[in-house]
């Protein structure tokens, strides 16, 4: 059995955590997974009631300072001498910068996920450091990776793997009844009529989530004679307070069908739910794990023609694809998916086929191992 040691400088729940949390759940018996965490938080709530050995650092370390650089390399030095960890896997870039150093001295292998957005000097950074594997969630942030490193280009050893492994997500087991209750709570809590088609957002309220953009479609639908038979349900916990007051202030100035829900407990739930999933999103998305929780559920996924998701969604095959950051193109394939519900539950069943047949969570953590299991067995070549 080989014992990996997992290090995350983060504990709340976006796309990064969710995959660190399914290393555990979906770990085979070949592993040992231990994990280092630099905060408290969700992430490491879940991971120790599941029977996971968590560490924490006890505080949030600055990668500019150097102290903080030190007593991080402190710590990682005690576990690896204390439990012999053959693989330290980082997440992201600022993971790698952390940790990077300390494997090398320690005689440990080291991969670091890029899981993005690809966008400046830690990710340059991270790229020379030593490591033996670079993973991705997607062909679109594997160039922009590369791109970045350009300029770096000949300290890096290109020997160094590149490995896209394809995020998942669990499968969906809510029944029909369950489903129904759920809706009919939505619609009850919410005010809408139950016969009501829902689209949904799951993403941190935050401007580069594109969630004015959504609202903008909304008003091309009203100009395109499309008024009612529809409710959206937007859930998530603000990052941008003023984008937030915006957000409240329009939906009330135009009196649009839409709820700001808070925080989401159940994402499969609230989304098998659904009818639609938006992903609206200004900046590419490097994958959006919203995307396959929503075809996993059945629900039909809309995303924006660049980035991870266009990887995932064919137009009019699983989903719908639209002109990124043009809320009209948006509108008009909203317009289509409401419109003709033969023709959307056509995607929907497509694109449960297409998440059950490539993006399960056991699937994903079945790549990872065997990567690991190659640099392992290669000693790092």
């Amino acid at each position: 059995m080989e014992k990996i040691l997992y290090v995350s400088p983060f504990s709340n729940f976006g796309s990064a955590e969710t995959f660190l949390n399914q290393t555990y759940r979906y770990k085979s018996s070949d592993f040992e997974n231990h994990y280092l965490l630099f905060q408290t938080g969700p992430l490491g709530q879940q991971l120790e009631q599941q029977g996971a050995k968590v560490f924490y650092l006890g505080n949030v370390p600055d990668i500019k300072r150097g102290k903080d650089r030190a007593q991080v390399a402190k710590k990682i030095k005690q576990l690896v001498n204390e439990h012999n960890y053959k693989l330290v896997h980082s997440t992201t870039a600022v993971g790698a910068l952390f940790t990077a150093r300390t494997c090398k001295m320690m005689g440990v292998y080291h991969v670091w996920f890029q899981h993005g957005p690809v966008e400046g000097w830690k990710d340059r950074m991270a790229a020379i450091l030593p490591h033996q594997g670079l993973i991705v969630n997607s062909h679109y942030t594997a160039q922009r990776q590369r791109a970045l490193e350009n300029p770096l280009r000949f300290f890096i050893p290109r020997k160094i793997p590149i490995e896209k492994i394809l995020m998942g997500t669990d499968t969906v087991d809510h029944s029909k009844e369950e489903i129904k209750t759920y809706r009919a709570q939505l619609s009850d809590t919410y005010q809408f009529p139950e016969t009501h088609k829902i689209i949904a957002m799951i993403c941190r309220i935050e401007k580069q989530k594109g969630i004015h953009v959504l609202l903008q479609s909304l008003q091309q639908l009203s100009s395109m004679n499309m008024t009612e038979g529809y409710q959206v349900l937007i859930w998530g916990d603000p990052r941008e307070q003023d984008y937030l007051d915006d957000l409240k202030k329009q939906i009330k100035d135009e009196n649009l069908p839409v709820t700001l829900a808070g925080r989401c407990e159940s994402p499969s739930l609230a989304l098998s739910a659904s009818d639609i999933v938006v992903n609206a999103s200004t900046s590419p998305e490097s994958f959006g794990l919203t995307v396959i929780e929503g075809m996993m559920a059945a629900t039909v996924p809309v995303v924006p023609n660049e980035g991870g998701p266009v990887e995932v969604v064919s137009n009019g095959k699983n989903g719908m694809v639209f002109q990124a950051r043009d809320s009209v193109s948006l509108a008009k394939n909203l317009k289509i998916l409401l419109e003709d519900n033969d023709f959307r539950e056509k995607l929907s069943q497509q694109a449960q086929e297409t998440a059950i047949n490539k993006f399960t969570a056991a699937r994903a953590i079945g790549h990872l191992e065997s990567f690991h299991q190659r640099i392992i067995v290669n000693k790092g070549k």
